[in-house]
């Protein structure tokens, strides 16, 4: 019995054999496979459902061959600009239809380029002791040379350096402890330096502090990190900061901008006596109330941190549904003009 105990105790390895004889792997190594950081793959996993996997015994989520080609055509289709959020449940059938190139190339495709080349990718880094361990995972990964740190000491010289008109594509802040004017200054210079995305390393902190900053899509690290969570801390951000910009609305506290100007948008709204079909019509007044709201969740930002983050979030959300409509305007406007 003891013998038994212990063979059952024995970790397996990240690749297993199913009792069908297909192969399944655990989530860090189905990441790995479709070339995403972990991270994305649970937030596409929690907050979309993209994929549900298999669990063993242990609780463990174990995916097939099926599912990682499933990751990676959805993690192209996103790089195409789609978003996430429209085809996360689509059927195999519809993403490869949906996919601009051929589907047996992507899983082969390059990182994110700019130009023929990978594009630079700025961070803004608070705090001595995240820059030295940033700079170290970059050069340990080879990515020292596609990545601009902007080193601070402090958040107030983020404020400067926000308003001397730096803007970066992430912000990551190390604290001693995490208090609640901290974390409403992080969620300011998030705004203030234009980030896409927004870490902490943190020492100490309250509960209430930590969960506004989840809420508001701040991912959130205990120090002292380890080489490891080094290393995967500068792979998120870097990843996360060079999305291409029409994904740039699935990042949690990033806005898109507006296609259409009002009196474009109006042009656009005409054309429903035209064509003798009232959607545009109806879409545009609902992209212009939703542009109202989001300018008024904005103005009812007060000075208290939870209101404030939930005024974000209701703005953020106001800002993909506007820019979902649009899509589908879009698409209304060119199925009218083939007809």
């Amino acid at each position: 019995m003891k013998k038994k105990a212990a063979r059952a105790a024995v970790e397996p390895t990240s690749l297993k054999v199913h009792a069908s004889g297909e192969h399944r792997y655990r989530s860090g190594e189905a990441a790995r496979l479709a070339k995403m950081p972990p991270t994305t793959l649970r937030m596409w996993e929690r907050r979309y459902d993209v994929i549900s996997p298999m669990k063993s015994e242990a609780g463990q989520r174990l995916y097939t061959e099926q599912d990682v080609r499933r990751l990676v055509l959805l993690k192209a289709l996103v790089r195409q600009g789609h978003l996430i959020g429209s085809i996360a449940r689509l059927p195999r059938e519809q993403l490869e239809s949906l996919l601009q190139v051929r589907p047996e190339s992507v899983a082969s495709e390059p990182r994110a380029t700019q130009g023929g080349a990978q594009r630079l990718v700025r961070i803004a880094a608070v705090g001595a002791g995240i820059q030295r361990r940033l700079s170290l995972s970059f050069m340990q990964t080879g990515c020292a040379e596609y990545v601009v740190l902007l080193e601070l000491s402090s958040l107030g010289e983020a404020g400067v350096a926000a308003d001397r008109g730096e803007q970066v594509d992430a912000l990551v802040v190390d604290v001693l402890a995490l208090t609640r004017d901290v974390a409403a200054q992080v969620l300011e210079m998030r705004g203030r330096l234009n980030a896409r995305i927004a870490a902490v390393s943190y020492a100490y902190g309250n509960a209430e502090p930590t969960e506004t900053l989840r809420l508001a899509g701040v991912r959130l690290y205990r120090a002292p990190l380890t080489a490891v969570e080094s290393r995967q801390l500068a792979a998120d951000l870097q990843a996360g900061g060079a999305m291409a910009e029409a994904t740039v609305a699935e990042v949690v506290g990033a806005r898109g901008p507006r296609r259409f100007g009002d009196e474009e948008l109006e042009r656009l709204m005409s054309r429903s006596a035209v064509v003798q079909c009232e959607c545009p019509q109806h879409l545009g007044e609902l992209i212009m109330r939703l542009d109202a709201f989001e300018r008024y969740s904005d103005d009812c930002m007060s000075k208290s941190v939870d209101d404030a983050v939930l005024h974000r979030h209701l703005g953020d959300v106001t800002n993909r549904a506007r820019a979902m409509l649009e899509s589908a305007l879009i698409r209304v406007l060119d199925t009218q003009e083939h007809k």
